[in-house]
């Protein structure tokens, strides 16, 4: 995916292709494990508009996590330098230099300190540069920490102090975040497991029992009761994805 200057991902035209391809190959499939057929698998062609956009948020959201443990080093490096009596400006760009050498150059948080730098370079407040950036990144936590060093900045006093505390905050809710991803990991890999089941059993039978399956294609009451099926499988597949996706929420 591409980030546009606004901070919005977009699929580049080889992930379009990709997922259209695989989109065609899922129905095609579905056509002839339901229906003995991949014709009708252009019924299915419309729900791409359905797939695309859960892929596309699937995308979007693993950017996101990875954004996420990234700032963390960033909230960590810009605590240490106000602990040492840098100022603002200068932790910022003490935090872009350490993440120059901690993080791989297409990284997002690289990419939008060193915009904020070469903002406040310009003379352009760094107040501005800060809500900027936590425009362009929509995320809560980021937008708290840039809220609490604006404020901080224009208060003066313990800075640092005041900034320890958030650190400590917005870390253990990250962390937290990612303790609860990893239990639900687990279940979401045994789910998709459990998806493929259902198909694998029709494929076995195809194969292996072609007689027991013939009586289900060819016919009007066959293809309603398969059909009748395929809708079952793809609610319970839409249900589950929704369940293991609560914990964002």
């Amino acid at each position: 995916m591409k980030l546009t200057n606004g901070g919005v991902y977009r699929l580049t035209f080889r992930e379009h292709l990709q997922m259209g391809f695989l989109w065609i190959a899922l129905c095609a499939a579905a056509g002839w494990l339901f229906y003995d057929t991949i014709l009708y698998s252009a019924a299915g062609w419309p729900g791409y508009l359905l797939f695309f956009q859960r892929m596309s948020a699937l995308k979007v959201n693993k950017y996101q996590k990875q954004m996420r443990l990234e700032f963390k080093d960033v909230m960590i490096s810009i605590y240490s330098s106000l602990s040492a009596g840098a100022t603002v400006e200068q932790s910022l760009r003490r935090a872009w230099e350490d993440m120059e050498r901690s993080l791989k150059p297409e990284s997002r948080m690289l990419l939008e300190l060193e915009l904020v730098c070469r903002k406040m370079e310009r003379n352009i407040p760094t107040a501005q540069c800060l809500e900027e950036m936590a425009e362009r990144c929509r995320d809560a936590e980021i937008e708290n920490f840039t809220q609490i060093l604006i404020l901080g900045k224009k208060q003066g006093g313990k800075l640092a102090m005041l900034v320890r505390d958030s650190v400590e905050k917005i870390q253990q809710r990250i962390e937290t975040t990612y303790e609860i991803e990893g239990l639900i990991g687990a279940k979401r890999n045994e789910f998709l497991f459990m998806c493929m089941i259902p198909a694998g059993i029709i494929v076995y039978m195809r194969l292996f029992s072609p007689e027991f399956m013939s009586v289900l294609y060819g016919n009007p009451v066959g293809a309603a009761l398969m059909t009748l099926c395929l809708f079952v499988y793809i609610g319970a597949f839409w249900m589950g994805l929704k369940i293991l996706q609560l914990n964002k929420e």
